[in-house]
């Protein structure tokens, strides 16, 4: 082990949706060849924390747990698909369904963590040179797909920084609590007005 690793925070949705996105994958790799982000499971990137020691991340570990512990496991749905621009290089993605209860949940997730707005997805093909685009997006773009699934825990992923070895592998897997209701919850704050945004010095994950 090297004295720094870089770190992913995702959620990962159902094995159904996993399977779907896979087997896409597959197809568009004999259509367009090999390209970048062919052999990652299907997840939702909430952020990465490159280059860190290990030790600054365990010590975060029983706050971040306990963090999660205030919301529900999220209930979110699949949409069909779309794509980044990226300039040249476009990026093809599963989108998620887009509501006021699934932007709540999200909102408060982001509070636990460092980053502006972002938009929640499942990339299927990433930066990919225009011809490839080109010749791929047509043939996803008229898949229909409308799945709902729950993505119970938090997952958080780890990968050396140097060797032969770049692969990500589970680190920690830290649950929401099963005991909340995802539509009371969300309701619940909607309800509110919003507070005031903690301050920063307050947001312990904000280092990353």
């Amino acid at each position: 082990m090297t004295g720094y690793q870089d770190y992913l925070i995702v959620l990962t949705p159902s094995e159904s949706v996993c399977r779907r996105i896979k087997r896409i994958k597959e197809d568009s790799a004999a259509m367009i060849g090999n390209y970048e982000g062919r052999h990652s499971k299907a997840h939702i990137s909430i952020q990465q924390w490159p280059r860190k020691k290990p030790v600054w991340i365990e010590t975060l570990m029983p706050k971040l747990e306990r963090e999660l512990l205030t919301l529900p496991p999220l209930v979110t749905s699949v949409t069909g698909f779309d794509f980044f621009h990226h300039e040249e290089n476009p990026t093809i993605y599963a989108r998620l369904d887009k509501t006021s209860a699934t932007d709540i949940w999200f909102k408060h997730l982001k509070r636990f963590f460092s980053g502006g707005a972002f938009i929640p997805h499942i990339t299927v093909a990433r930066s990919l040179p225009a011809p490839a685009f080109k010749r791929l997006w047509p043939y996803i773009s008229r898949q229909e797909w409308h799945e709902e699934f729950k993505v119970d825990k938090l997952t958080i992923l780890r990968r050396e920084m140097i060797g032969h070895d770049k692969m990500y592998r589970v680190y920690k897997e830290l649950p929401f609590n099963r005991r909340l209701d995802f539509d009371k919850f969300t309701e619940s704050k909607l309800k509110v007005p919003e507070v005031t945004e903690k301050p920063a010095n307050s947001m312990q994950f904000s280092l990353f």
